[in-house]
C-alpha cells in the first residue's frame, strides 16, 4: 500500500504540478461556493450544523489517522508528532471557532489559521508524498478546510473583525511561540520551525539564518495580519452583502 507507506515509492510531489494546482483550484471553488450559497445555508440550522460538525469531524479524524500513521510506521516521537505546529493550532482553533462561534477563536483562526494555511498551501512542506498518498490528502484537506471554515464564518455566520484584533492575535502568537521554544528545548523538537527552517523550500528561506529569521518572521507576521485585515476591510466595504459590516 504505497499510498499509506511512510517511506513510499509512489508518485512524488511536484510544486505547482497538476495535483498541487488541483488543490488550489478546488479551494478557490469551495470558497466561492460558500459565498454564493450563504443565504441557502443561513436558511437552515440543520445545514449550518451539518457543515460545522462535518468540518470538526474531518479535523479530528484527520489527526487520529495521522497519529496512527506515525505509530504504524514506528516513527512516532514527541519531538515532531504532537499537534503543536502552527498548522495544528490552526485546525484546533477552527474546531473551537466552529463549535462556539467565539469572537476570540474566530480572530485566531482568521489571522493565524487562514493566513498560515494559505501560505502553506502555496509552499507546502509535504515531503515527496504525491497524490493520492495519505499524507498528501491529509495535509491539503486539513489546511484548505481551515480557510473554508473561515470563509463560512464570514459569509454565513457574519463574524466581524476589528483592527485591534490584529495586535491581540499577534501577542497570542508570540506567547505561544515562546512556550514552544521552551518545549522544543525539552524534547529536542522543531515545532513552529523555531529551531531551524523547514527541510524543503519555504518563505523561511528568505529571512536569513537561525535565529535571525525568527525576529524577521515576527515583523512579517504582523504585516501579514495587517494586510489580511486590510483585505477584509476592503471586501466588507465593496461587497457588504457577502460579509458583515466592517468594524473599526
Amino acid at each position: 500500500m504505497w499510498w499509506w507507506a511512510y517511506t513510499h515509492d509512489g508518485p512524488g510531489f511536484t510544486m505547482f504540478g497538476p495535483a498541487h494546482m488541483g488543490v488550489i483550484v478546488s479551494l478557490f471553488l469551495a470558497c466561492v461556493f460558500i459565498v454564493l450559497m450563504r443565504n441557502w445555508l443561513k436558511e437552515s440550522v440543520k445545514r449550518q450544523n451539518f457543515f460545522r460538525f462535518g468540518c470538526v469531524t474531518i479535523f479530528i479524524a484527520g489527526e487520529v489517522f495521522l497519529q496512527f500513521w506515525y505509530i504504524d510506521a514506528g516513527v512516532w516521537d514527541p519531538s515532531f508528532a504532537l499537534p503543536l505546529h502552527l498548522s495544528s493550532i490552526a485546525w484546533i482553533a477552527a474546531i473551537f471557532m466552529l463549535l462556539t462561534r467565539s469572537q476570540m477563536w474566530f480572530e485566531i483562526t482568521f489571522f493565524v489559521g487562514a493566513g498560515s494555511a494559505f501560505l502553506t498551501i502555496l509552499t507546502p512542506d509535504v515531503g515527496n508524498y504525491g497524490f493520492p498518498h495519505f499524507r498528501f490528502l491529509h495535509f491539503f484537506i486539513t489546511h484548505a478546510l481551515v480557510i473554508v471554515a473561515v470563509v463560512y464564518m464570514l459569509a454565513v455566520e457574519k463574524m466581524q473583525l476589528r483592527f485591534r484584533s490584529v495586535f491581540r492575535v499577534w501577542f497570542y502568537l508570540n506567547g505561544y511561540a515562546a512556550l514552544m521554544f521552551i518545549f522544543n528545548l525539552w524534547v529536542d523538537g522543531n515545532y513552529m520551525y523555531l529551531m531551524e527552517t523547514p527541510p524543503g523550500p519555504s518563505p523561511f528561506d528568505w529571512f536569513g539564518p537561525w535565529p535571525y529569521y525568527i525576529f524577521v518572521l515576527q515583523a512579517v507576521a504582523l504585516l501579514v495580519f495587517i494586510g489580511m485585515y486590510g483585505l477584509y476591510w476592503w471586501i466588507s466595504g465593496k461587497f457588504p452583502s457577502s460579509v458583515n459590516k466592517r468594524s473599526p
